[in-house]
């Protein structure tokens, strides 16, 4: 059986970066790559994040330089079927309490 294996380890070190906001409110765009590989001989598919800028121009995405953001991916087939070096986006919004990320696109 091949299990998948999605963990997502953000260093933001964008142009996005200063102050973190005190709320912890961020409404994110999440431009990453996909990468597939092996470990523990199983087959893992992980996304590699290259940018954090904001979700839009009226959103408020505040990140420190070296900040790290945590959390896993939601599952998505799409992700798993796309091959390697594969450009993927994700909205991340949080409100301080809760988190949420949406996959938004995944091409070639």
């Amino acid at each position: 059986m091949k299990k998948i294996q999605k963990i997502l380890v953000v260093a933001a070190f964008t142009a996005a970066s200063g102050p973190l906001l005190a709320a912890g409110e961020k409404d994110c765009l999440l431009k990453g790559t996909v990468q597939h590989g092996e470990q523990a001989g199983q087959e893992t598919t992980t996304v590699q994040i290259h940018s954090v800028t904001r979700y839009d121009e009226d959103a408020r995405c505040r990140v420190r330089s070296g900040q790290k953001l945590e959390f896993k991916l939601p599952q998505d087939s799409r992700v798993d079927e796309a091959p390697s070096g594969s450009e993927v986006q994700y909205r991340y919004r949080t409100d301080g309490s809760s988190s949420d990320t949406q996959l938004i696109s995944v091409g070639a």
